[in-house]
């Protein structure tokens, strides 16, 4: 059986691994306040960058999870995941008067809108819930 799968990986475009998933997702509200669809890109976060993440939010003590900061953690997955507009652009940024990418999420978007682009990112990288990353963390 395991001749079978290196085989058939053997056979692989091995470039295709590394297209990373995308999706289309409108927000609604900014859709009615701009009279016009806003949708934005959103794609799948690379594993070590999204591993960089969830270690910079997540407080380990004595090899058990102590602490984790959703907001932070919501947030930088919606910078990184976001690839239409650039919520890095500077231009962007200095428009609506914020000086981080973070405070242009924060100003762009309401709670709600903020949990379902984070868990529509996290489900183009593979987890099927919030509450499967947590599970993944901890372990």
């Amino acid at each position: 059986m395991a001749t079978n799968i290196l085989q058939k990986l053997m056979k692989m475009d091995a470039s295709k691994l590394s297209e990373r998933p995308t999706k289309d997702y409108e927000v609604k509200r900014l859709s009615k306040l701009m009279g016009e669809p806003f949708v934005l890109k959103l794609q799948s976060i690379p594993a070590d960058l999204y591993s960089d993440i969830q270690s910079d939010c997540i407080d380990i003590k004595k090899s058990s999870v102590d602490n984790i900061d959703l907001y932070k953690l919501q947030f930088r997955t919606i910078v990184e995941g976001v690839q239409e507009p650039n919520l890095k652009d500077k231009d962007l940024m200095a428009h609506f008067n914020v000086k981080t990418p973070i405070d242009l999420v924060n100003k762009l978007f309401i709670p709600g809108e903020i949990s379902d682009i984070s868990a529509q990112i996290t489900s183009l990288c593979g987890f099927e819930s919030q509450k499967d990353v947590d599970e993944q963390v901890k372990n």
